[in-house]
């Protein structure tokens, strides 16, 4: 991988400023390192997050139980189904309880590209995140999931953004 300039925050910066920089950063190496694993023919995380959404569901599912986490809306999910139906890894039936709709389904070869996706990104993040102490392991989950909950709970305030 090629080396990158590494961006350093003055330490007096405001802690927002800081939590956003490194987010992004480490957003930005996750996308460097999927698509490094996505030339050996893995699906992207977002494709991972979709068949494994659909696979742990066990059986078709509409399309808006895909609009959220990694899709925004429906029109987001649709395109991901697109792409996904386009490489024979989902395809789509007709909903037998309402005809107006749709439901996607996970073919075979969805089944096995997903199972070795996922083998291939959870070695890579063994790999980066080996060096981490089980103490630093448990304060990251922790401290990510009290995150994600207070960002779930802040979609939930309208207008929580003035900005």
């Amino acid at each position: 991988m090629k080396q990158m300039v590494k961006m350093q925050l003055p330490p007096d910066a405001p802690f927002e400023q800081q939590f956003f920089t490194l987010i992004s950063r480490i957003c930005r190496q996750l996308v460097l390192h999927a698509e490094q694993i996505k030339a050996d023919d893995t699906l992207s995380p977002p494709q991972l997050w979709f068949l494994k959404r659909l696979y742990d569901a066990g059986a078709p599912q509409p399309i808006s139980f895909f609009a959220d986490g990694v899709f925004s809306n429906r029109s987001n999910a649709s395109q991901m189904i697109d792409r996904l139906e386009a490489e024979g890894l989902v395809y789509r039936i007709r909903n037998p309880r309402d005809r107006r709709s749709v439901l996607v389904e996970l073919t075979d070869a969805g089944v096995e590209r997903m199972h070795h996706a996922e083998a291939c990104h959870m070695e890579l993040a063994r790999e980066l995140l080996d060096p981490l102490t089980e103490e630093e392991r448990v304060a990251a989950l922790s401290t990510f999931a009290r995150v994600l909950t207070l960002f779930e709970e802040g979609e939930d305030d309208a207008g929580l953004c003035s900005c």
